[in-house]
């Protein structure tokens, strides 16, 4: 297995080391969300996020590539972290404008302490697929 170069600041502008905004796998991007959950409410929040309306939307969500993932932490019970996989910005901030998407939110949010929404695009990883150590 080759083992990539160490990150720097000063990569020379040919470099194939992914950059922020030069990554691998251009048009795939991940909406994520970290949940901090009540104490006692971690059943209703699985239940709230499972029913958030993605699976049997109308209209459906376009550009979704993979319905959203809910993981624990298990060293943090309380603490959950979710992902999805968009075909592009524009797919993602269309779902956002959703008129249904803040109703979605609010029956998460009560039962959290907090939430964090983000936005990401893939910068490593999809060599993986390549040399097949993801499958």
């Amino acid at each position: 297995m080759t083992v990539p170069p160490p990150m720097s600041d000063d990569l020379p502008l040919d470099s194939d080391v992914p950059t922020p905004g030069r990554g691998v796998a251009a048009g795939i991007f991940y909406t994520s969300g970290r949940w901090s959950v009540k104490p006692g409410h971690e059943e209703a929040f699985a239940r709230a996020f499972a029913e958030s309306g993605v699976k049997d939307v109308d209209p459906p969500i376009r550009g979704l590539l993979q319905r959203p993932r809910l993981l624990r932490d298990l060293n943090q019970p309380s603490s959950y972290l979710s992902y999805a996989v968009w075909e592009s910005r524009e797919a993602i901030e269309e779902f956002r404008s959703r008129p249904d998407f803040q109703a979605m939110i609010a029956r998460m949010k009560e039962h959290l302490d907090d939430m964090q929404i983000s936005t990401l695009e893939l910068v490593l990883g999809q060599e993986l697929t390549a040399i097949g150590l993801d499958s």
